[in-house]
Parts: C-alpha cells; structure tokens; sequence
C-alpha cells in the first residue's frame, strides 16, 4: 500500500525540503533515470530535476535498479525498493500545478506471489518527512461547491504562497489532466493558519473530538426522516451559512429519492440533474433544520443571537 502528500512547491521550496531530509540520515537525492546503474546524487535544485528519489542508507540498503533496453537509460524501481518519490510543481498560465511526495510500503517477494511489509524504519522516515512539510507549509483546500464540504488537498510552501498571495492560482489536478482554460472548480485556495477560518476549522474539529455522548446534537434531515449527530458528517452535513441540512440520499434537482447503486449515487438524475452542469442544480438537496433543534445546536456553537 501507498501513501503520498500533495505539495505547491516552489524551486526554493524544493530546496529547502531536500536540505531537510539529508539532515535525517544517510540520505541521498536518485535522479528518475541514469545512463549507468551508478546513479548521480542531486545536490541542487535547477529547473531540470524537480523529480527524484530519496534514499536513505542508515534505513535500507533495498535500492533495485533496472534497465529499459528500448531507451537504453536505468531506473529505480520505486516499488520495489525503499524510496520516496519526491514530485515538485509546475507553473503555467500563472498556475501552480501540485506535486507530491509519494512512497509504497510493500514490495513482492522473490517469486513475486505475494507482498511484503518494507521496513518500518522506511514508513517512520517517510512520517518524519511528510510531518516536516506540514509544519512548514500552509494546508491548500477545496471547497465542493454541491455538498459544501471542505477537504485539504495540499500543502504550499513559503515560496508557493508568495506566488499565490501575489494572484498566481493553485490548481488541484496536475497539468496532463487539468483543463486549458479556467475553471474555479479546479482551484484550491490557501487556508492561512493566522486568518480567521483556520481559526474556526480548528475549534469544529476540537469541538467534534471532545463533546461527550450526552452533549451531542442530534438533527433531524426533513427531506430523509434520517436521525444524526452534528458532529458525524459522513452523510449529512450542516450548512452553517443559512442554516440548512444537505442530504445525498435526494437529488439536487427535484429532491426526490435517490437509489444506490453499486454503494454510491449515480451523478445524474432522470429530472435532468447532472453534477457536471451547474444549471441543474436546485439545491433541493438543502433543507432547513428545525426550529427547536436550531436553538440547541446555535447555543451548542455558541452562536445564540
């Protein structure tokens, strides 16, 4: 299994994650490919090495190299050896494309039946990195303009919030799939741990973690006849900006029931709704909540007027 981390990283970014991780042990920076098994190690970041290995030696010594005979040049094999692919952005258009940091915990073994675990030393190595860039990073978010619902996609660095501060864009897909021309459902946005939001974002997950049982606010979705907490939003989730219910087991352009198919929602409607066209979209999936559950739950938030 596999985990990665999305990053907006500038060159200078770059160089400063690099600078880091050789603190970390014996570790060096593998080009994606070499002309011989005895692959170079990146000092400096330039405009021509934005992707790379790291490897650290005082971790593994599991580096497999192979060669592809058609281009006649070696590569690491990422997946069964013991690196992390480091991946930094792009610009263009005056849009920051994401990179990430990405690495795989398991490799097969020599009969290639069956996989294994890497050693937890790696897996401690890649938390100690991915760890370093959330501290120094500002968290990239999305917002989904049809469930209202705020998710973290990345993190930008000192230099990628320069570029956004100065009217760049964070784009949330990298550059062979994103679309050519704009589109804000593309564009994440920097969630500043010093503004106001961020401030409210951490209290609702403090809020959510430490309410007792007996505290918990239960809401009731008019448009289901579902029962919920406030604070478990896998399915429902509350729009404090008007004070409404969304509930995915309706459509968004008639509100009538929905059916699962296959454990989801199908993204289209026999009314004509469909998520890929705004103009469907009715919000009647939104519904008000309850006038006596209203006052429990703004006195809850401490919102009471």
């Amino acid at each position: 299994m596999g985990r990665q981390l999305g990053i907006y990283f500038t060159k200078e970014d770059c160089q400063k994650f690099l600078d880091f991780a050789k603190t970390t042990g014996n570790v060096v920076a593998l080009p994606w490919r070499s002309p011989t098994t005895d692959f170079a190690s990146i000092e400096t970041i330039d405009d021509k090495n934005f992707g790379f290995f790291l490897f650290n030696r005082g971790v593994s010594s599991n580096l497999v190299t192979r060669h592809v005979t058609q281009q006649g040049y070696y590569v690491i094999d990422s997946l069964q050896s013991s690196v992390i692919e480091f991946s930094g952005s792009s610009i263009r258009n005056n849009t920051m494309f994401p990179g990430r940091i990405w690495a795989d915990f398991t490799f097969l073994n020599k009969e290639r039946t069956a996989l294994l675990p890497k050693e937890p030393e790696f897996s401690e190595w890649y938390d100690t990195l991915a760890g370093w860039i959330k501290k120094h990073s500002e968290r990239v978010v999305w917002t989904d303009s049809v469930r209202r619902q705020t998710s973290i996609v990345g993190y930008a660095g000192i230099g990628a919030q320069k570029f956004y501060d100065s009217g760049g864009r964070l784009s949330l897909n990298p550059p062979s799939i994103a679309k050519p021309q704009p589109d804000e459902k593309l564009l994440g946005r920097i969630l500043y741990r010093d503004s106001e939001t961020y401030r409210a974002y951490l209290q609702d997950i403090v809020r959510r973690r430490l309410a007792r049982p007996k505290d918990r606010i239960k809401l009731t979705c008019h448009l289901c006849g579902d029962r919920f907490y406030y604070e478990n939003r896998n399915i429902h989730n509350v729009r404090v900006d008007d004070w409404t219910i969304h509930c995915p087991k309706v459509c968004p352009g008639c509100g009538e029931k929905r059916k699962l198919h296959g454990g989801v929602y199908q993204p289209t409607h026999s009314c004509g709704w469909d998520v890929m066209k705004d103009e469907t979209y009715k919000q009647k999936d939104h519904a008000p909540i309850n006038k006596n559950e209203l006052q429990w739950l703004m006195r809850y938030l401490g919102r009471e007027s």
